[in-house]
């Protein structure tokens, strides 16, 4: 008898997380279809009938993100928001990798809000995530991408905002003996102004031709040199090896819309080139996500308007409107894991000192 109620009662547990993970995965695409309020309707009523689950916590995380990117100015408020909720899946699923990883992602926008304000506790939120990826690193090594984080701020910020060349150093040199790609990557943040740059990514590329980072790496490289057609050409390589990267057309764009940003007299000679990188990103197979692509037609729209062409820009806004109503205004993209499936871990590295 014993035997049997201990058998009814895992059943009974599997059973639950099982539907739990179920509406999990319908807020989610709630989420991805412009319903990001209802999707939190959903997570919030999951976690009333049942606050241990730590999947419904992450994606409550991420949800209280994607509505909150809406308004800028309430930033800080979304962001402590958040951090509590990650923290509750951590509570509850200790050792995800992915989780803390998630946590770490909110700590650096956080930091880097505070860098951005003068805020005088900017160093107290460094140390924070520093721990937080220490954290991340004892569990799973491989999240290479937290590595190059610490090393972007250490190594490119003066000592009075958080910059320290020596731990900047001590995980470059760990990323170096993990991956060749990452600790190229780190190395890179680390050389002088005036090192040859096409140089060290043109031997790496060499070395591994078929790796789609390293292209995007190389391509970066003749984005910052202004050599865009060199850059465009390592980024359609970087494509066809992997198609998920995709958004570097939205990389292409941004760099046409910041050198109209920073001369208005170039924008009607450029708006072309803009429009055509986006719509390659709009237009890509596989098709991109409705957040992604609500970006894309609210920066299309921006465009439009300055170039005179109220009536086309006021269809593009509806039509972000309509594909997500919680979409960034922000001019940096969207990052993915904002948006991947909550089941799925998803590893993006990108730069917070740097527009690309």
């Amino acid at each position: 008898m014993k035997k049997a109620i201990l058998v009814l009662t895992v059943f009974a547990c599997a059973f639950t997380v099982n539907i739990n993970a179920q509406k999990v995965n319908e807020a989610y695409e709630l989420r991805m279809n412009g319903q990001a309020d209802s999707a939190k309707v959903i997570l919030d009523q999951l976690l009333s009938a049942d606050s241990t689950n730590a999947l419904t916590w992450f994606e409550l995380c991420r949800t209280t993100q994607h509505l909150g990117q809406k308004n800028p100015r309430e930033m800080n408020a979304t962001l402590e928001e958040a951090l509590r909720t990650i923290n509750q899946a951590i509570k509850y699923d200790p050792k995800n990798a992915y989780y803390l990883s998630y946590k770490g992602s909110i700590e650096t926008l956080m930091f880097y809000v505070a860098l951005q304000t003068g805020n005088e506790k900017a160093g107290e939120y460094l140390d924070k995530l520093e721990q937080t990826y220490k954290s991340v690193f004892k569990l799973d090594p491989t999240y290479y991408e937290n590595k190059i984080t610490l090393v972007e701020f250490f190594g490119g910020l003066p000592a009075e905002m958080g910059g320290n060349s020596e731990k900047a150093e001590k995980y470059a040199k760990e990323l170096e003996a993990e991956d060749l790609i990452s600790g190229a990557k780190a190395r890179e943040i680390l050389m002088p102004e005036d090192a040859d740059y096409e140089k060290f990514w043109k031997e790496i590329v060499e070395k591994v031709p078929e790796n789609a980072n390293a292209h995007q790496a190389l391509g970066r490289v003749y984005m910052f040199q202004e050599d865009i057609d060199q850059a465009s050409e390592c980024y359609d390589i970087a494509i066809k090896l992997d198609q998920s990267k995709n958004d570097l057309y939205l990389d292409l764009g941004r760099y046409y819309l910041m050198t109209a940003m920073q001369n208005p007299a170039l924008l009607d000679s450029v708006a072309p080139l803009i429009e055509e990188q986006f719509n390659k990103f709009l237009n890509f197979t596989p098709e991109p996500n409705n957040p992604m692509k609500a970006w894309t037609y609210s920066k299309l729209a921006m465009i439009d308007r300055r170039t005179g062409k109220e009536e086309v820009a006021e269809k593009l806004m509806k039509k972000a409107e309509k594909l997500d109503p919680f979409h960034s205004p922000a001019f940096g993209k969207p990052g993915k894991v904002l948006y991947s499936p909550p089941d799925v871990v998803t590893h993006q590295q990108g730069y917070f000192l740097s527009p690309f």
